[in-house]
């Protein structure tokens, strides 16, 4: 009975450590969807800069 007891726990245990990890995947996820957004933006502020240095060359 006493190792049924101690599996038990180390399910439990293991049950916490899944849940912890979802709750780090999803905050990882939306930290990397914002660095890709940040990203972006810089690419399109930059585009711009090009866009308008190309204009002023012309």
């Amino acid at each position: 009975m006493e190792l049924v007891i101690e599996l038990e726990d180390r399910f439990n245990k293991l049950l916490n450590k899944i849940s912890e990890l979802k709750e780090e995947n999803q905050r990882l996820r939306e930290e990397v969807e914002a660095e890709k957004e940040t990203r972006c933006d810089i690419e399109s502020r930059i585009n711009t800069l090009l866009e308008k240095i190309r204009n002023e060359l012309d």
